[in-house]
């Protein structure tokens, strides 16, 4: 009974002073470089993991160094009361103009059809239309077309082109637009914003967008079949 007792006594002492870890220095920055003498399972992480600790140290938090406290990192802690926080408002037309003009600086020109409003622009000689599809209110809808149709006979190699596109790319969505004149490719950006967006957002689906649709106008092209 002796024996098991002095055993048992050991393995509680030993557990013990395993679980009081030594002090080390927190980096300033949130990234720190491991060193050798770091815990193994500190080093796969962001965060250092979770280490045992005896209940004295439970009881007795004021044992913490200045250092400690003004150099650990706190992950959860509130923002101050100086920090504002950008609020989302709705999407409307009336944003999205005084976006592309006055914070983008491109020129855009207000336009109805059937009583639908929308913006006209032109981006590297593609011609855009930007709007809130009827019915769908709060979603942002960017299109751009080509300026000329291609010729005639030309529609299956375009539409093997188009294909390849929207089965690499998650967007915009490419499609061919059939004419009296011939086939045209459209880009189409189309994304819901019903919940609200902040400006800085909207800017990005902007620019996103334009740059995305002409980026597909330019390098969509009818693929011919090799010889």
């Amino acid at each position: 009974m002796s024996l098991l007792s002095d055993f048992l006594a050991r393995l509680l002492g030993q557990s013990q002073e395993h679980a009081e870890p030594a002090e080390r220095p927190h980096p300033a920055s949130g990234s720190a470089t491991p060193h050798s003498d770091d815990h193994p399972m500190a080093r796969s992480g962001e965060h250092d993991s979770p280490t045992a600790v005896s209940p004295a140290d439970w009881r007795a938090p004021a044992a913490r160094t200045e250092e400690d406290a003004t150099t650990a990192p706190n992950a959860l802690s509130a923002p101050g009361p100086d920090e504002e926080v950008e609020s989302t408002s709705e999407l409307t037309l009336d944003r999205m103009e005084a976006m592309i003009t006055d914070t983008m600086g491109y020129g855009v020109q207000r336009h109805a059809e059937s009583g639908h409003p929308c913006l006209l622009g032109t981006w590297d000689s593609y011609p855009f239309v930007i709007e809130i599809p009827d019915g769908h209110e709060g979603w942002l809808l960017v299109s751009g077309d080509w300026e000329e149709p291609v010729g005639e006979g030309m529609r299956d190699e375009l539409a093997a082109s188009v294909n390849d596109w929207n089965r690499d790319k998650f967007f915009p969505t490419v499609s061919i637009i059939d004419s009296p004149s011939g086939s045209m490719v459209r880009a189409t950006y189309l994304i819901d914003l019903s919940a609200g967006v902040t400006d800085i957002q909207l800017r990005l689906h902007l620019e996103t967008a334009l740059s995305s649709c002409t980026q597909a106008l330019s390098l969509v092209r009818p693929l011919l079949p090799e010889l």
